[in-house]
């Protein structure tokens, strides 16, 4: 959610569809709300850097909902830990040469929000507030097998 004012913008990020889920609010010029999600979400500059401010709010979005997910339907909470000097750190060294990338599934909070509905009256309340998500035919699949298989048992 934006919401423009006479000397900038307004982001809204939420984590979950309630009212008494988290909220992160970003205020001020574009530029600034750019570096204020960079710097809340903890996003690596250079990813981000070809993003639209629009496109960085989608990832952000995507990332809160995920944690969102975790926090809520999971149990599961964010640990701080001060991190330990490289000289503490018996993966430092290993860290040195990076592994290969694993294959993180851009779609999986959706894909998850489809597997979890049980009635087609929620499902499209998912599809209606989650339009950006269903432009990828992965999404759109789950959904419309989804709908099939929720019309079968109903």
């Amino acid at each position: 959610m934006s919401e423009s004012h006479e000397h900038g913008i307004t982001v809204t990020i939420k984590y979950g569809k309630g009212y008494e889920d988290t909220w992160a609010v970003f205020r001020g010029p574009s530029e600034v709300v750019r570096k204020q999600i960079i710097d809340y979400f903890g996003f690596e500059c250079e990813p981000v850097t070809s993003l639209t401010l629009s496109e960085l709010v989608v990832e952000a979005t995507s990332i809160a909902h995920g944690t969102g997910n975790i926090a809520g339907l999971l149990g599961g909470r964010i640990v701080a830990t001060e991190a330990p000097s490289d000289e503490d750190d018996p993966w430092a060294a290993a860290s040195a040469t990076p592994a290969p990338a694993a294959k993180e599934e851009p779609n999986g909070w959706i894909l998850g929000e489809i597997a979890k509905q049980t009635s087609v009256a929620d499902l499209q309340k998912v599809w209606a507030a989650n339009q950006s998500f269903f432009a990828d035919p992965t999404v759109m699949t789950a959904y419309k097998a989804k709908g099939r298989a929720l019309k079968q048992v109903a």
